[in-house]
């Protein structure tokens, strides 16, 4: 009687044991029965006990190891996001099963002061933020030149956040955020804060993916490679300053992609129809007269002073509204060359009567530790004057670069230092020879300028960059060399 009490005993702590999810009763049971040698009218009181424990130690350990191997939530749509009580999580989900949707937007998901937190990319967060940054030091003497003024100056030239979301696995979106000169400042006015580009991309296959947004313009090589951290000059190239105007975008809408008719041969190309050039714009200038009296006056933006740089258009509106294409076509035959053809060509004037085209060719020849690369671009402009008499621009600007790299790094800096100069680590030699001309129809343009630049970086990583160089400027209307120096310290983040 005493063993068959036990036995109901042992019944009812196991059953009540595999209610809260520690074992099953009837399996216990068995296993308490099948698990013992004797009989179970002879297990003693201390056996159950013993019986009982091992089955909780058991379900105990297998409970704890399996919390340890739990993986990292995947479904972020059930988690709380920021903001987010555990309580307004739930009735959360309940409202989006009730009204039988993944995701409710508008006023559905007002949550009081919460609402700010409503947002796909909180709920589960997918995008990738980085940049760069870029700190210039620059003295030039005699009379300063473009990019490299007078004395000796510090400048915080660049700093740009990035940021990268694949929406899904063919959507994806791409933005830089310029900031220039440390950004606007009230009693300064030197600095700025501006789009660099912004593009929502969806891709078809290798050889055909459509593009809408602000997008960097494919014309010539500099412009599509303008970060900082990946040039090995501080300075950039006077024709893609001029007549390649870097960092150049438009807004509007087109196709890329690439093909590979070998195995270690590729085409890409970029086609898109943009907004174009605002020729007509205009703007204040002041003129200081007789006992110093202001004059301010309206003057128009193309000038060979300015090239084309000063005449990009609006992201939002067009002047003429009669779009601009722009195309660029690169063939790399085999690793290590490629060589580029790229054109702009749309109407300038709010008129919509004259047309402006550019072209431009590039090219890259790498071999071993050796690189030559370059670019030049002629921009014709209809209804121009020589004289730009009347505030007609130029009739004609072209320009060039040709640069050469050498990359090395001595092996005797690796031994003795091997914690600063490592694998990834190298040191490039570069010279530069570049010319651009905003008006070569004039032979007495001011802005005819030739640079010759010598310099010398370190890459501690690819992504990171020390330079120095040094220049030698040569403008057509004071041939006196305006000589300076520049240091530049860059890197992605």
């Amino acid at each position: 009687m005493k063993s068959m009490l036990m036995l109901g005993a042992l019944g009812v702590v196991t059953m009540l044991f595999g209610q809260v999810g520690f074992v099953d009763s009837a399996q216990a049971a068995r296993d308490s029965v099948s698990d013992s040698p004797a009989p179970v009218d002879v297990l003693s009181e201390e056996d159950i006990n013993q019986i009982i424990d091992r089955r909780v130690d058991l379900k105990l350990e297998e409970i704890m190891r399996g919390k340890t191997q739990v993986p990292p939530p995947k479904d972020f749509s059930q988690m709380p996001g920021m903001g987010q009580t555990s309580q307004s999580q739930v009735r959360g989900v309940q409202q989006r099963k009730a009204e039988g949707v993944d995701w409710v937007t508008g006023g559905s998901v007002l949550q009081g002061g919460r609402t700010i937190y409503a947002k796909p990319f909180v709920r589960a967060p997918k995008t990738i933020v980085g940049g760069y940054i870029d700190f210039t030091i620059s003295d030039c003497n005699y009379g300063s030149s473009r990019d490299c003024r007078e004395g000796l100056e510090f400048d915080q030239e660049r700093f740009v956040p990035f940021f990268y979301s694949q929406v899904t696995d063919r959507l994806s979106v791409a933005a830089e955020v310029e900031i220039e000169h440390g950004g606007p400042q009230g009693n300064q006015g030197d600095g700025d804060v501006k789009i660099e580009f912004a593009t929502m991309d969806y891709r078809f296959t290798d050889w055909l993916n459509l593009r809408g947004g602000i997008i960097l313009i494919p014309l010539g090589r500099f412009n599509l490679i303008h970060d900082s951290p990946l040039n090995d000059l501080p300075l950039r190239p006077m024709v893609s300053r001029l007549i390649l105007p870097s960092t150049f975008a438009e807004s509007g809408i087109g196709i890329f992609g690439t093909f590979y008719p070998t195995q270690l041969s590729k085409v890409d190309y970029e086609f898109y129809v943009t907004q174009g050039f605002d020729g007509d714009d205009t703007r204040s200038v002041d003129t200081v007269g007789a006992g110093g009296v202001v004059t301010r006056a309206s003057a128009r933006n193309f000038t060979s002073g300015n090239g084309l740089r000063s005449i990009r258009g609006s992201f939002q509106r067009d002047n003429n509204q009669n779009k601009a294409i722009v195309s660029r076509v690169s063939v790399s035959p085999i690793l290590g060359i490629e060589v580029a053809g790229s054109i702009h060509h749309g109407k300038w004037d709010d008129a919509a009567k004259h047309d402006l085209t550019i072209i431009a060719v590039d090219g890259l020849l790498q071999r071993g530790p050796f690189e030559i690369l370059g670019e030049a671009a002629w921009a014709s402009i209809e209804g121009g004057d020589p004289n730009e008499a009347g505030g007609a621009p130029p009739p004609r600007m072209d320009g060039y670069y040709v640069q050469g790299n050498y990359h090395f790094l001595p092996e005797f800096l690796k031994k003795a230092a091997p914690s600063f100069f490592t694998d990834a680590s190298t040191f490039t030699a570069i010279v530069r020879w570049g010319q651009a001309d905003t008006n070569t129809a004039s032979s007495t343009n001011s802005n005819d300028i030739s640079r010759l630049t010598f310099g010398v970086n370190f890459r501690p990583v690819e992504d990171a960059v020390i330079k120095f160089a040094y220049t030698l400027n040569h403008h057509e209307d004071d041939p006196g060399q305006r000589n300076g120096w520049q240091f530049s310290m860059t890197s992605y983040f």
